[in-house]
């Protein structure tokens, strides 16, 4: 595979992830829930990644790894309940945006577990990448404060994944990414059920509901996922990495092009300015980079969703 067909795919991948906002709108607007919704999503996902991982005869992890995993995907489950309600409350952009403050957080994360340690470079991009928060969130935003808040949440959790997921990522067994994902999706899959059955099923009630829901666990989940560690295997993750980056732009396009949502000056003037120290962090460190090898089985949303 060359080079350019690694990045294609890859950015395939970005947009996959990054689309998924944008569909779950059109899937709320036929009726469904955000719990149905994520229940659908994930068992459908995991269900067509499943034959891939049994003719690519990779093993799924047992014992403790299986544990850590299945963990993964209780936070999977949070992060994605904090990302998809506050599509309700908020813009598919901003909300993109928000997320995509995750590599900073793990970044500070790292700092607080003494894992990384400070120097001016760093201190610059964090400020950076707050800088540019304060600016977005100054504006004039579509966005309630419940929803900025939810956004922010899915966030921190999803730094947490990563950060845990990393660590899983160096156990001494030979764990193919897609095997792990089948587990991390089908934990999802599987807990968002049940908070759906809690709530209250509410099926889409249109055609364009279904394909919406289709589209999201296909194209934005199994697809996403295969086209993003197809490309890692050529170009490596640290280069995808940096180019899934893009994930917030294609999310803000799409909400501007498909939903007529609004971006003001300000708002894409603070979204540059976080999506430049996001790239500047990733470019920094190969390790940060594979942990979100592991954790892209939701970008997402991959969000990041």
């Amino acid at each position: 595979m060359s080079d350019r067909r690694a990045v294609a795919l890859v950015l395939l991948s970005a947009a996959g992830f990054g689309s998924s906002a944008v569909f779950a709108k059109a899937a709320y607007a036929s009726g469904v829930n955000p719990s149905t919704m994520l229940a659908l999503r994930f068992v459908i996902a995991a269900a067509l990644l499943l034959p891939l991982v049994w003719l690519g005869g990779w093993r799924l992890p047992r014992g403790r790894l299986l544990a850590g995993y299945m963990l993964m995907g209780l936070m999977y489950t949070a992060q994605s309940q904090g990302y998809f309600n506050a599509l309700l409350y908020a813009s598919s952009g901003l909300c993109g945006m928000l997320l995509y403050v995750y590599p900073v957080l793990v970044t500070i994360l790292a700092l607080a577990l003494g894992w990384e340690k400070l120097d001016r470079r760093m201190l610059l991009l964090m400020a950076l990448a707050i800088g540019g928060m304060a600016i977005t969130l100054g504006g004039k935003l579509q966005g309630q404060p419940i929803g900025i808040a939810l956004a922010l949440m899915a966030a921190g959790v999803y730094a947490v994944y990563i950060l845990f997921g990393n660590s899983l990522a160096k156990s001494k067994e030979n764990i193919h990414p897609l095997a792990a994902c089948v587990v991390i999706l089908g934990t999802a899959g599987l807990a968002n059920s049940a908070i759906a059955v809690y709530q209250g099923v509410s099926l889409p009630g249109t055609a364009t509901g279904w394909l919406a829901v289709g589209v999201i666990a296909l194209f934005s989940t199994a697809v996403a996922i295969a086209a993003f560690f197809a490309g890692v295997a050529q170009i490596g993750a640290a280069k995808a990495s940096i180019i899934s980056t893009f994930e917030p732009v294609i999310t803000m396009a799409f909400g501007v092009t498909l939903l007529g949502e609004k971006v003001s000056g300000t708002q894409l003037l603070g979204g540059a300015m976080v999506l430049a120290a996001v790239i500047l962090l990733a470019q920094r460190s190969a390790p940060k980079a594979e942990a979100k090898e592991e954790a892209e089985a939701m970008p997402a949303a991959q969000a990041s969703a």
